[in-house]
């Protein structure tokens, strides 16, 4: 009987999970991994073509893991509100350029940033805060910020 009650509850969970699915008021599950979602940066009239990070999930992962970034590639990370976010490139292992935004305005910019060296420990890794609050920083490839001639002040164009 014991049986029969656990199999029941678990063909109601499936069958709720299934519903809402279908009628569209469930579009993602925590326990499930996230597509990833694209979008387009503008900056000086060059395109980047960026992943965005815009859940904590995705912030906290951020570009860890990978092997490289396509060259006209990046994450842009994107916060909930204003702040000094500290970043820093445990799992990282390519050097990265970081364009710390506000609104639509480049705030501070930091260049080539090298990744761990082999057998860093995580407390030994250095932590990157921008000059000023902001609300996205765009990482991209190292030499990204001196090939567009990207400085402080420029605009960012986000499209999700």
């Amino acid at each position: 009987m014991k049986k029969f009650l656990i199999q029941s509850v678990l063909l109601l969970i499936l069958i709720f999970i299934a519903v809402a699915i279908f009628i569209g008021k469930v579009t993602t599950f925590p326990f499930l991994p996230q597509q990833a979602k694209f979008g387009e940066v503008i900056v000086n009239e060059a395109k980047l073509k960026v992943e965005i990070a815009d859940t904590q999930a995705k912030r906290s992962k951020g570009l860890g893991g990978r092997k490289s970034l396509e060259e006209q590639g990046g994450m842009l990370f994107i916060f909930p509100k204003e702040d000094k976010y500290p970043f820093w490139m445990k799992g990282v292992s390519f050097p990265l350029d970081f364009i710390w935004i506000k609104g639509d305005q480049v705030v501070d910019l930091l260049e080539n940033v090298s990744p761990p060296r082999v057998n860093q420990k995580d407390i030994d890794l250095p932590i990157y805060v921008p000059k000023e609050s902001i609300d996205r920083i765009l990482e991209v490839n190292a030499g990204t910020i001196a090939r567009l001639n990207i400085k402080v002040g420029d605009t960012i164009k986000i499209t999700e």
